[in-house]
């Protein structure tokens, strides 16, 4: 079987050559890693800094393979070929005048999940809102949802942790209501052990809890500063610490974050510099952790909207724009959808800052008019892009 394995590895190797077109980066860093890795095995040694980005981003790519047989990493690496080639040749066609659809990445990409039941997912924010809906999102898969927040007693904003969990077991998951202040690590590390003990691991971790206070830097008080960078970057960081040691030992661990690419543009920071800094330290933790537990096979990754979302934030705070901003906004269900999509995916697809329209129309999504609160508006897009 290997000499087979070995045969067609060496004219995919081959055939690779032949594509009229560069893959993209992501592509070509997969199939350098299960090379090397069908070759030489699990890569050792330091990072080769002296070498430039590209090489410390091949040697990383390779690092992803860890523990993979060489046989396995010659079939993925032959199916990945494949893909490349079938890929271009749907192009061609279609650049001939065929009806073929949008070409799906992912869709059929080797280690995607396509099955989450009995996995489950942990949802900071869950009681209303974005991590509602991505609760519900994954409850129509049939997985199990640890949902953490603060809200147990319905008040003046709408939105529980009870009525979310009631939700999604109405749609065939299974619900466990973590009443957590984020700000506390050992609430979060007793959410983490009731999720352990309720569901016995835990596969994705989502962390969507946040604070929102946009003022100029003069009109910041420290408390507001404080309150932000504890329940964004503080809260983040300690959930994924608390929840490693369970997505570690999950056959393939995902952490999404909802944070913004990253743009040194001083526009983003100016009128509110204190909420930016909270929200960029979170997308600088996607980027190390995704580097850093690369080799555990945990993909870390980030998620923004590209437009504003209809939520509560947006509703009661006028200097947001208040009800006229939310008719210009759409549904969390986006949001819902495309985290979904991007927790499907391999875990060698890790280390992105995505938006959620950019991920649905990679799926063959065209039309997003089902998604916005009041359908031919003129849509708001959101703050950093």
């Amino acid at each position: 079987m290997i000499l087979i394995q070995k045969r067609s590895f060496e004219r995919a190797a081959q055939r690779v050559k032949s594509l009229s077109e560069r893959p993209d980066d992501a592509t070509l860093l997969r199939l350098y890693g299960l090379y090397k890795q069908a070759r030489q095995g699990d890569a050792s040694g330091r990072l080769p800094i002296t070498e430039g980005m590209i090489a410390v981003a091949k040697y990383k790519a390779w690092q992803k393979c860890a523990g993979l047989p060489e046989g396995e990493a010659m079939s993925r690496y032959v199916e990945l070929v494949e893909a490349c080639l079938q890929g271009e040749s749907r192009a061609t066609d279609s650049s001939n005048g065929s009806a073929e659809s949008p070409i799906d990445d992912f869709s059929s990409a080797v280690g995607r999940i396509d099955d989450w039941s009995g996995r489950t997912v942990l949802i900071s924010g869950a009681s209303r809102g974005i991590g509602r809906a991505i609760a519900l999102r994954f409850a129509e898969a049939g997985a199990n949802l640890v949902l953490l927040g603060r809200t147990m007693q319905p008040g003046v904003v709408p939105g529980t942790l009870p009525e979310t969990a009631a939700e999604v077991e109405a749609k065939g998951g299974e619900a466990l209501c973590a009443p957590t202040d984020v700000r506390d690590e050992k609430a979060i590390a007793q959410a983490v052990e009731a999720a352990m003990e309720r569901f016995g691991g835990i596969d994705m971790v989502v962390c969507n809890a946040g604070a929102l206070f946009i003022a100029p830097f003069g009109e910041t008080p420290m408390k507001r500063f404080d309150l932000m960078h504890q329940v964004n970057l503080r809260a983040t960081y300690a959930l994924c610490q608390a929840a490693l040691p369970a997505l570690r030992a999950s056959d393939g661990g995902r952490i999404l974050v909802l944070s913004p690419p990253i743009s040194l543009e001083s526009k983003w920071l100016d009128g509110s510099l204190a909420y930016t800094l909270s929200k960029y330290g979170m997308s600088m933790l996607v980027l190390g952790l995704s580097g850093e537990l690369a080799t555990d096979g945990i993909a870390v990754n980030a998620m923004w909207p590209a437009t504003t979302i209809d939520t509560a934030a947006v509703r009661s705070n006028e200097a947001l724009g208040g009800e006229q901003m939310a008719r210009r906004s759409r549904k969390p269900s986006i949001c819902a959808d495309a985290a979904f999509e991007i927790a499907s995916r391999p875990t060698d697809h890790s280390g992105f800052f995505h938006t959620d329209e950019a991920v649905l129309r990679q799926t063959g999504v065209t039309d997003l008019e089902c998604y916005a609160v009041e359908p031919g508006m003129s849509l708001q897009p959101d703050f950093y892009l």
